[in-house]
């Protein structure tokens, strides 16, 4: 009897042993995969052709740790430095575009300055010379009517030295008057080198002004031109790196993808 029942049981034992064999193998195969929760931080893995690491995934915000391939380690960290390249590129050259931005607008504001300059020449007061006789200071509004007064002063005295010179020359004045004549045409004189001076220092203001304003413009035509080529080679430049950082975006995701 008890050999009977034995004979009976024996194959349903058999099943399940079968049965528990077959269903084991799944599980532990199903532990080890990428996505799988694992105990062990930085325990590693065989399955098939992959090889493991249990760790975190890189592609979510989950503190839990799984089993990851190392492709998907690789993957994870070229992307990692690929964006971390593209965003600094992309920083430095919108901070490059920015600054040369500032500087054709700081040279625009050259050119205000300098046209405001200009204009203001023309309603300046312009500080002459003292007048002998009242002591005042004779002045002029606006650098053309202070030109011409140096000019008409300058010729004045510049007379006043030939003729004071002529006289000194002269063979029918006494020894004192043409000591006294010398000693006039060199007074003359120097009036004549400082009000020549001063002449052509307010002469040159204008002409100065100009050449200062040419320079900013060309200045302001050179870097506008260089502003615009860098910001459309720039522009491509940046969505290369970026499409780059996306591509490894898309690798990282695909190599890390659940399942493996």
């Amino acid at each position: 009897m008890l050999n009977k029942l034995t004979k009976k049981i024996a194959p349903i034992g058999l099943m399940a042993v079968v049965l528990i064999a077959g269903v084991a193998s799944p599980v532990h195969a199903a532990v080890v995969k990428q996505g799988a929760a694992c105990a062990k931080s930085g325990a590693k893995a065989k399955a098939g052709k992959n090889s493991y690491v249990c760790q975190k995934n890189p592609t979510t915000t989950s503190a839990k740790l799984v089993w990851i391939t190392t492709d998907c380690t690789t993957a994870a960290k070229t992307y990692t430095a690929t964006k971390k390249d593209s965003d600094n590129f992309s920083a430095e050259q919108a901070a490059a575009i920015v600054k040369m931005t500032a500087s054709v607008a700081s040279w625009k504001n050259v050119v205000v300055l300098l046209d405001q300059k200009k204009a203001a020449l023309e309603t300046n007061l312009y500080p002459l010379w003292t007048d002998p006789t009242t002591k005042q200071m004779v002045k002029a509004i606006g650098i053309t009517s202070a030109i011409a007064q140096l000019t008409t002063k300058v010729a004045d005295i510049t007379a006043k030295r030939d003729n004071a010179v002529k006289q000194a020359a002269s063979t029918t004045v006494s020894a004192t008057d043409k000591a006294n004549w010398t000693k006039a045409a060199t007074g003359y004189a120097t009036s004549v080198t400082t009000y020549q001076r001063n002449l052509d220092n307010l002469i040159k203001i204008g002409p100065k002004i100009d050449t200062d304003r040419a320079r900013a413009a060309s200045q302001i035509i050179t870097m506008q031109t260089q502003l615009d080529a860098s910001s459309t080679a720039q522009a491509e430049l940046v969505s290369q790196v970026t499409a780059g950082a996306k591509a490894a975006l898309n690798y990282r995701n695909v190599a890390c993808k659940a399942g493996i």
